[in-house]
């Protein structure tokens, strides 16, 4: 009986064993706040969403919309002179002044790490002329982004009913900025000092407020941004970014209580880095296949346009199968980086993805139907060249004839006399 019974366990223990480790979608956690989305850095995929395409209010999160806009349309080194507007606005501040100077750098600084609204106010009249006209690059920025159910009135996230973003909108605003090595930068750090100005005669000391970097009890390795955000009406926001072997995942909660925020993220967090592997399944300019082309023997090489990522369940790593489809009767000539076909990824049998496969050189083809490039070490022969070998032939040939005439001639005529 003790015999069957180890038999028995043996055999319930290597059942388990055969089963592969996380071969599917694991269990999501679960989260305090009322919306959320957990978005892969390289591809966009979506690893967790709970009520993402839900409008809310942004809060200070706003600022990452702010930041870039100032690092693509300004100058680190523009001095920017603040108006009287920036002593209008309520909420964090670094008491800057009217009259004075000081440069964008060092706003975005303290916009980002103090999540000052009065730097807000002074970037967006430098850059668009007045709050208005940066509200409207702001609209115009997130619709390029593809964020196209947020709408902002202000450079700062004041509450505003016409101010509204939700999680998945935000997760695409900072994977965009987050591409931005400046932005990378400003994000990241601990601690700024800005010199006395010429309205302020002491340094002003910048904190960042995001605790995922802080040493805090919060502290998240591999935590590399993004920002912070509260109001009464918004509740807390968090945009944040986290980096782990070139694994980078972005998460947004919005609309959270307390230090919820923070554990919520956290929570997300593990369950990306914990479930899911970012896999390269192609590089780019990698020859993919190669086509005949003629009867002479004329291969082309054809090469992947990008690189292509995809998220999987770990324990899926090797699961996700290609396929390469060409397009129907190729002729040339054909243009280096022309499309001719795709390559056709599935996992488990659904489609996931695409990528354009393209010509790898120049393609001609002669009157002869012959395929050749200007690179082969033998090229197969031009046609212009075969004219002009035809036509200097046929010039020679005539030529012969000619002297050949001539010789008769005077052969004949010296035997009749």
């Amino acid at each position: 009986m003790a015999k069957k019974i180890i038999a028995l366990l043996i055999i319930i223990v290597f059942a388990f064993l055969s089963v592969p480790a996380h071969a599917e979608t694991p269990q999501p956690p679960e989260i305090v706040g009322p919306t959320a989305v957990l978005m892969d850095f390289t591809t966009g995929q979506v690893l967790y969403d709970k009520n993402m395409h839900k409008r809310m209010y942004p809060a200070s999160t706003t600022k990452i919309l702010t930041a870039i806009i100032a690092l693509e349309k300004g100058k680190l080194d523009d001095v920017v002179t603040c108006s009287e507007n920036v002593t209008k606005i309520e909420g964090n501040s670094i008491f800057l002044s009217p009259g004075e100077q000081l440069t964008l750098e060092q706003l975005l600084y303290a916009l980002m790490l103090e999540s000052a609204n009065d730097a807000a106010i002074a970037i967006a009249e430098h850059i668009g002329g007045s709050v208005e006209n940066f509200a409207k690059m702001m609209n115009e920025k997130a619709r390029e982004i593809g964020a196209y159910n947020s709408h902002f009135v202000n450079p700062n996230g004041l509450p505003d009913e016409n101010h509204y973003s939700t999680p998945y909108d935000m997760a695409q605003i900072a994977r965009y900025a987050m591409q931005n090595a400046e932005f990378r930068k400003i994000v990241s750090t601990l601690h700024y000092q800005i010199p006395p100005t010429n309205k302020f005669d002491k340094p002003r000391d910048l904190w960042i407020s995001n605790r995922l970097l802080k040493p805090s009890r919060f502290h998240y390795e591999g935590a590399d941004g993004v920002k912070t955000g509260y109001t009464v009406a918004a509740g807390q926001v968090l945009v944040a970014s986290a980096t782990r072997d070139g694994h980078r995942l972005i998460s947004v909660i919005m609309g959270d209580e307390g230090i919820n925020i923070w554990t919520d993220t956290i929570k997300l967090l593990d369950y990306g880095f914990q479930n899911f592997s970012l896999v390269k399944v192609t590089q780019k300019d990698e020859v993919i296949t190669s086509i005949e082309l003629g009867k002479g023997g004329f291969k082309l090489p054809l090469i992947a346009q990008k690189d292509f990522y995809y998220e999987v369940p770990k324990g899926k790593e090797n699961s996700i199968k290609t396929e390469v489809v060409l397009k129907e009767d190729i002729k040339a000539p054909i243009q280096k980086g022309e499309v001719l076909g795709y390559i056709k990824y599935t996992l488990d049998g659904k489609e996931i993805g695409t990528n354009p496969l393209i010509a790898s050189e120049d393609v001609y083809k002669n009157f002869l139907g012959n395929y050749y490039n200007e690179k082969e070490k033998n090229p197969i022969v031009h046609p212009l060249k075969i004219i002009f070998g035809i036509a200097s032939f046929s010039v020679a040939f005539l030529l012969w004839k000619r002297q050949k005439i001539r010789q008769r001639k005077r052969f004949i005529f010296s035997n009749k006399y």
